[in-house]
This record gives C-alpha cells, sequence and structure tokens, in this order.
C-alpha cells in the first residue's frame, strides 16, 4: 500500500496549485459551481435573501475566486462572501466590498462567524482527513445553514485501510 501524505505535504504539492482544473471555475458552465455540486449557488443565497436577514456563503479552496466575484457583481451588498483558498491566486486586484479572500489551509482556518451556504467543489480531494475538515465545516453553519462539497468517497479509507466507498455515502 502507498504511504498517504500528511496535510502540510500535501500543501506543498504541485497539484493543489493546479491552475486548468482548480482555479477557472465559474459559477456556470461545463465546470462550473452549478454542474460540480447540484445547486444554484446564486438561487440558494436569494431564497435565503428573501427572509430579510443578511446572508453569508463561504467557498472553501475557491481558487481564483472567479465564481466569487460573478456572484459578488450579481448580489451586490446584500450578501457578504468569503472565499478561502491555499494559494494567493486570485482573480481581481479589486475587492467588492462585501467579498472577502483568505488565503489560509482550510485544515487550520477558522471563521469568526456562521454561514447559511459552505460550498467546496473539489478542495476535499487535495485534503488527507476529508471527514475532519467536513465535520469542522458543518461546525460553521447557521441553523438552517447548507453544506455542500464534491467528495469522491473511494478516496476516504476506514481503519482497515478500504476505502469506504458506498459505506460513507
Amino acid at each position: 500500500m502507498a504511504k498517504l501524505l500528511d496535510d502540510e505535504a500535501l500543501e506543498r504539492s504541485s497539484v493543489v496549485a493546479n491552475r486548468v482544473m482548480n482555479r477557472e471555475r465559474g459559477l456556470t458552465g461545463s465546470n462550473g459551481y452549478g454542474r460540480e455540486l447540484g445547486i444554484d449557488v446564486l438561487e440558494v443565497l436569494r431564497e435565503r435573501m428573501r427572509t430579510g436577514r443578511r446572508v453569508r456563503w463561504l467557498d472553501l479552496c475557491c481558487g481564483s475566486a472567479r465564481a466569487l466575484f460573478e456572484a459578488s457583481r450579481q448580489l451586490g451588498d446584500e450578501a457578504e462572501i468569503v472565499g478561502v483558498d491555499l494559494v494567493d491566486f486570485f482573480a481581481g486586484p479589486s475587492r467588492p466590498p462585501k467579498l472577502r479572500l483568505v488565503t489560509a489551509s482550510i485544515t487550520g482556518w477558522e471563521p469568526e462567524e456562521p454561514f447559511d451556504l459552505i460550498t467546496c467543489v473539489h478542495g476535499l480531494h487535495y485534503v488527507g482527513d476529508k471527514l475532519g475538515v467536513l465535520s469542522r465545516a458543518a461546525g460553521w453553519l447557521a441553523e438552517d445553514g447548507l453544506l455542500v462539497g464534491n467528495l469522491d468517497t473511494r478516496s476516504v479509507l476506514v481503519d482497515d485501510g478500504v476505502p469506504a466507498g458506498r459505506r460513507l455515502a
């Protein structure tokens, strides 16, 4: 069996910074959030905005944050959007007022307030303790919040070293 890398070694890996696969994702299109996660991020946020409260979206492993810039332009000041990525390679130098981009590892970063929506498109593929990150992220949700991520359950190994697959799903 191959030796698994720890989070620090994974974070130093050039695969994590793969610009083509992870960095240029938009909200829509063939590799957009809707296709990858099965939700319309803007619709989820707009539905929550109808309640009149402030809405917050956290995107873990946001890449260049292209999708977050798109959402910020469409939603304006009605939604606070936070993107966290290991690499400081964001799509634009200017920051809309309600868009905050953070360069940090999702294995150690902690938010200050809960979120209505937390997404992670492909970032979990590059994290050692995937279930640990998901468990922590679930704790960052507002009471009626939604956590949506793309996770290959075959990449999670159970105690006997066998891929969890359907058992985890």
